[in-house]
């Protein structure tokens, strides 16, 4: 492979999470954060695609100390949109899990709307051919970031 294709792919790839994130942020009714700050949708968001996580594990995924994270879910929890999870699967009490609530998933469902909005209105011109290899991509790299490498 070129390594300096393979170069400019990667960092295309960051600057458009960067550049993509802040045109989201921008884009989203203010009202879908009435009730909640960025921080605490960027919580919810990570527990409705990754499911019920420990406290330590969306510190790290979030990139913050558990702390900020505990503030978080102190305030998601007040307002019911999380919850912790009592599953009889645990084994180890220590390692809690937390998940989100019906209510929090109703949230979420409003954010998703924003954000497809949002974007929609970049990609809606996008032909067919470009959006099916934008899907294949994508997918692609989702497995192979999972570990998954069946292809």
């Amino acid at each position: 492979m070129d390594e300096k294709k393979l170069c400019q792919a990667i960092d295309l790839f960051a600057e458009v999470l960067f550049v993509g994130t802040e045109f989201v942020q921008r884009e989203i009714d203010q009202d879908v954060f009435q009730h909640i700050s960025r921080e605490q949708a960027d919580l919810l968001t990570v527990l409705k695609i990754k499911g019920p996580s420990t406290p330590g594990s969306l510190a790290l995924i979030q990139n913050v100390h558990k702390s900020a994270v505990s503030n978080r879910l102190k305030k998601l929890l007040e307002k019911g949109l999380v919850e912790w999870d009592d599953s009889p699967v645990q084994h180890d009490k220590r390692s809690k899990l937390i998940k989100i609530t019906e209510q929090g998933e109703n949230i979420m469902e409003e954010l998703d709307s924003a954000i497809f909005k949002a974007l929609k209105k970049v990609i809606d011109e996008t032909d067919e051919e470009h959006l099916d290899s934008f899907i294949e991509i994508f997918t692609m790299l989702k497995q192979k970031f999972k570990g998954d490498v069946t292809e």
